[in-house]
């Protein structure tokens, strides 16, 4: 009996330590405030973020070449399977309410999904968009902002956390950002949702297969858990501006990655 109980206060100490590792020291994104009295001057501040966000001088992270093979064999981890190129703060709901996170920005090498990585709970996950889906969330938080602006957002509405309908993301996680080998894909969603009075865009999720349990049996989970990620307008715009397809073209170049085209047809004869 007091060995399961340490065990289990040894997991809630360690869930704990993880969060706060993931966690910003201060909260530097102030919520998005809502109210018809002010819907004027609203407009012009969503716009000032906006473009505070897309001028703001971010912490740079300088990326780390591609680990070849003999790297790989004696290197724990597949953390290396992203270019890690920017930062940005994304929030997530803890026991405690929500809670604004450090969010890595990332582009992959294998097939140059660019996403971001970031705590959830007690596990890192990597959230990311092939070019049609990262066409999909602009679409969608251009939608949010219009109704935002215009004072359409819904404070008591249901499933509101759909209300851009659905998109299609891959997952990766695990314990730390480092070593996340389940993954899957499939459809997520986009929307919002207020938490104490302010809106949130809002992407989530329902389990996605896990594709690594076939390798990994019980010691794994089948699904993904569902996970929710918010945001303030400043952060949406902040995002999308570092996913932008003129930046993830530098990159590509800067380390002579291929894109992944459509494999042309074979000339018959």
């Amino acid at each position: 009996m007091k060995k399961t109980l340490l065990r289990a206060a040894c997991l809630i100490a360690f869930s704990a330590i993880l969060v706060s590792c993931g966690t910003t020291k201060n909260v530097q994104s102030a919520p998005d405030s809502y109210s018809p009295e002010t819907e004027n001057a609203e407009g012009a501040e969503g716009k000032a973020e906006g473009e505070a966000a897309e001028g703001e001088a971010v912490k740079k992270i300088t990326p780390r070449k591609k680990k070849n093979a003999f790297e790989k064999f004696f290197t724990f981890g597949n953390g290396d399977d992203f270019i890690k190129y920017d930062e940005t703060t994304v929030f997530t709901q803890e026991i405690t309410g929500l809670k604004e996170k450090n969010a890595t920005v990332v582009l992959r090498y294998d097939n140059l999904m660019a996403g971001f990585g970031s705590y959830n709970a007690a596990a890192y996950y990597y959230v990311q968009f092939d070019k049609d889906g990262r066409a999909a969330l602009a679409k969608a938080a251009e939608a949010y902002m219009n109704d935002f602006e215009n004072k359409r957002l819904q404070r008591k509405g249901k499933r509101t956390e759909r209300a851009y309908g659905k998109i299609k993301f891959r997952l990766n996680w695990g314990a730390i950002s480092s070593s996340t080998p389940n993954y899957g894909e499939g459809n997520g969603f986009v929307g919002y949702e207020f938490v104490k009075g302010s809106p949130y865009f809002v992407i989530s999720n329902y389990p996605f297969k896990n594709e690594y349990y076939e390798r990994a049996g019980d010691a794994t989970t089948r699904e993904s858990p569902s996970v929710k990620f918010y945001f303030t307008r400043a952060q949406i715009n902040q995002l999308l501006n570092m996913m932008s397809e003129e930046n993830i073209a530098k990159y590509v170049q800067e380390y002579s990655m291929d894109f992944v085209t459509t494999p042309s047809a074979v000339d018959e004869y």
